[in-house]
């Protein structure tokens, strides 16, 4: 049942942009069950734009660690590059 619930996270997130849908996914990358993690990663990494910066909030806000954040940088992002602070916001340097 949770796997689905993480799916229509994931289709609210990459759809709409719902920010509440993107906080269960991100969420879900801390989870004990391998597979919970690998599914919450997938749609994440399938929505095209804000997942980044929503990650890099919740780094942040130390609701993940850098090397979960590191793994959800969908890149070739380093992890010392996940950890840098821009002044307005955690900056993703593979992103700018």
């Amino acid at each position: 049942m949770y796997g689905d619930y993480l799916v229509l996270c994931g289709m609210v997130w990459s759809q709409f942009g719902k920010e509440d849908a993107g906080l269960e996914l991100v969420r879900a990358l801390s989870s004990p069950d391998a597979d919970v993690r690998v599914l919450a990663r997938t749609l994440l990494e399938q929505s095209q734009g804000g997942s980044k910066a929503l990650i890099g909030e919740a780094l942040a806000r130390e609701e993940i660690s850098a090397s979960t954040a590191a793994l959800c940088a969908f890149g070739r992002v380093r992890e010392s590059d996940v950890c840098r602070f821009g002044g307005e916001g955690w900056d993703f340097a593979g992103a700018a």
